[in-house]
């Protein structure tokens, strides 16, 4: 436990750790509805605050045929510069409720949760991303999302 919580502190850590050269600027909040396809469709919608070109924090809420959860989220941006795609990594912490009647036997109900989400991507054009969520409910079940999102705000001024 010690380990995760020393991990979950550097991953939402809003320090720029990585040293970059080039430096430029970005519009401050950034809107992601999106869809996935995991056991189900899985629709979403993301409120993110880049704190600077590299690092942003923010909201992830989501429905699916599953459950719903959210999720606070962090993202370090691998930002290039005058270019049309970059690629990112970051995690997710917080809760999920989901019905367990698929998955286990006799009588169940729905199910809340912690909920841990590693995940990496692309973005592209500055407006649209793909997604690879890792879902963990309680560190036992693990099942990907992958997910297509527009994205209205954020990129640069």
């Amino acid at each position: 436990m010690k380990k995760f919580i020393i991990l979950s502190a550097l991953l939402f850590s809003a320090t720029n750790i990585f040293a970059q050269i080039e430096d430029y600027n970005v519009r401050r909040i950034e809107v992601e509805p999106s869809f996935g396809m995991g056991r189900g469709l899985e629709m979403a919608l993301e409120v993110r605050n880049n704190i600077n070109a590299y690092w942003d924090v923010g909201v992830r809420a989501s429905i699916s045929n599953v459950g719903y959860n959210s999720v606070i989220v962090s993202d370090y941006n691998f930002a290039r510069p005058n270019k049309n795609f970059l690629f990112f990594a970051g995690a997710g912490l917080g809760l999920g409720a989901y019905d367990e009647s698929d998955y286990v036997d006799g009588p169940t109900g729905t199910s809340t949760q912690l909920k841990f989400v590693p995940r990496a991507g692309v973005e592209l054009f500055q407006h649209v991303r793909l997604t690879l969520n890792l879902n963990t409910y309680n560190f036992s079940s693990i099942y990907p999302i992958v997910s297509l999102g527009i994205v209205f705000g954020g990129g640069r001024k």
